[in-house]
């Protein structure tokens, strides 16, 4: 029998849920644990890092101090596993903004988040509801 491991992705809500802090932490840990045990295989959005850097930035933040979690992010990370960042392209772009005319729940981010995982068939495995069910129904599409 073959075993088919998942690939998922995971964007913004995971890098936040990082923090020690973060109501979601035990859960980003999980993940983490799961990609370590090549229970699924990570991606990681690639507008993610740049919509926490941009989220930080806007909240206050000084250039030095966003750059330090961005590195202690890579740090933990790789702690666990190697993830994948899929390419983002012009076509997952414009596909992007496609998704906000349908979808006009979608921010701007989250319709980069939701192109990328639709267009390379990923497994959405954040926390955001609405951003799944997009990503969901057009999956569902697909098949």
């Amino acid at each position: 029998m073959i075993y088919l491991i998942p690939k998922v992705l995971v964007e913004t809500g995971f890098l936040f849920a990082l923090n020690p802090k973060d109501r979601h932490h035990r859960w980003a840990l999980n993940v983490l644990e799961n990609a370590r045990d090549r229970h699924i295989i990570l991606h990681i959005s690639p507008a993610a890092p740049i919509e926490l850097s941009l989220i930080m930035k806007s909240e206050g933040y000084q250039d030095r101090e966003i750059v330090e979690v961005l590195y202690a992010i890579d740090d933990i990370i790789n702690r666990y596993a190697l993830p994948q960042y899929p390419v983002l392209d012009l076509g997952l772009l414009a596909y992007a903004i496609e998704l906000r005319v349908r979808y006009p729940e979608l921010t701007f981010f989250d319709s980069i988040h939701a192109s990328i995982a639709i267009r390379n068939s990923l497994l959405y495995y954040d926390l955001d509801e609405v951003l799944r069910n997009v990503i969901d129904r057009e999956l569902s599409k697909l098949v």
